[in-house]
């Protein structure tokens, strides 16, 4: 009898250290999926950004500006405009960073590496926060080429935000965390080619 105690209690911590070494390793699948999902909006920030501030005229600006601030703020957000069509539900750029970071407060993340990328995580929602609060100015502007040149800088914030790596000195931010997770952002190919 005790040795099938001993043997229950046995299988019992065997099963425990699996379900927890799934769970952790489950919970840093979701955690990589949100990186990554959380990078490829920024990038869907960088191309609102962009085609704001080319568009032709102050309307099509004014309507790419604001589905910037949008994906900032999300649904809840204080200058939040709802598509007419959509009743779906944007969590947001600036709620997303903010969850990340109490998320890698965790104790199972290594000290060194989550000084990093809180660090980053900072940066990230500095810039972000800059990013929208020049799309909203970019949204009370009466002309075009103001607006445009805010939504320039709206673009050069996003992308400090993004950080792609290169070799030269940068401020950590999105790339610095995404390389401590080991993962990188698959880039879509144009297609067709371009003839000037």
């Amino acid at each position: 009898m005790n040795r099938t105690i001993r043997a229950t209690g046995l299988c019992l911590l065997v099963l425990g250290v699996v379900v927890s070494g799934a769970i952790a390793q489950s919970d840093e699948t979701a955690i990589e999926e949100r990186l990554i999902a959380f990078t490829q909006q920024l990038r869907m920030g960088l191309t609102l950004a962009t085609v704001a501030a080319y568009s032709p005229t102050l309307g099509d600006l004014r309507l790419h500006a604001q589905q910037l601030v949008n994906l900032l703020e999300g649904s809840r957000g204080k200058h939040f405009v709802r598509p007419a069509p959509s009743g779906s539900e944007i969590t947001g750029l600036l709620v997303d960073v903010a969850a990340l970071a109490v998320r890698f407060e965790a104790p199972s993340i290594d000290p060194g590496t989550r000084g990093v990328i809180d660090d980053a995580l900072k940066n990230v929602r500095t810039y972000l926060t800059f990013a929208l609060e020049t799309a909203l100015t970019a949204l009370e502007e009466r002309r075009i080429d103001r607006a445009s040149t805010e939504m320039l800088r709206a673009y050069a914030y996003l992308l400090a935000a993004y950080e792609k790596p290169c070799d030269a000195a940068y401020v950590p931010a999105m790339w610095t965390i995404l390389r401590a997770f080991g993962l990188t952002v698959p880039v879509q190919e144009e297609t067709g080619s371009r003839e000037g």
